[in-house]
């Protein structure tokens, strides 16, 4: 019985494997990712120092950035409702972080910016009538639960 279940295993993993392999390869890859455009004013607070992950599509900045800039848009995990909670929470308890954060960059770099950035000041949460809890529930990235991740222009 165990040698059967294993073989199932494989045989699922193999098939989930090659459906991937239609993907062309340069698909630009953005997850379970959506991007909600912001329209509204535009200052926002600054941070004299700035921590930034410069290995993806565009720079990601974990805080505030130390310039002037302007947010285009949120990005949130799609899968709010019903069984995609389910993939939520399986992604969120083994999924790769790099790939969440190379998705947020690659729908940065499509909708027109030239950077992410990863916050949870309260000015800004504020600005986007969100609480923690709120952010918690939409946030693409786990690791950073109570942020929003937002799309900006420098």
């Amino acid at each position: 019985m165990k040698r059967i279940s294993l073989i199932m295993l494989g045989v699922i993993w193999g098939l989930s494997a090659t459906a991937g392999a239609d993907v062309k390869k340069d698909e630009v890859k953005t997850g379970d990712t959506m991007v909600i455009a912001y329209e509204g004013k535009q200052d926002w607070p600054t941070s004299p120092t700035a921590q930034i992950i410069q290995d993806y599509a565009v720079p990601i900045y974990k805080g505030l950035p130390n310039k002037a800039y302007v947010v285009i848009g949120r990005i949130v995990d799609e899968r709010q409702d019903g069984i995609e909670q389910v993939g939520r929470a399986f992604d969120d308890a083994f999924g790769s972080h790099k790939q969440r954060l190379r998705n947020c960059a690659n729908q940065a770099k499509a909708h027109g910016g030239n950077a992410v950035m990863i916050t949870d000041d309260e000015r800004v949460l504020k600005a986007f009538n969100l609480t923690t809890k709120d952010a918690s529930k939409e946030t693409p990235l786990a690791r950073e639960r109570h942020s929003v991740v937002l799309i900006i222009k420098l």
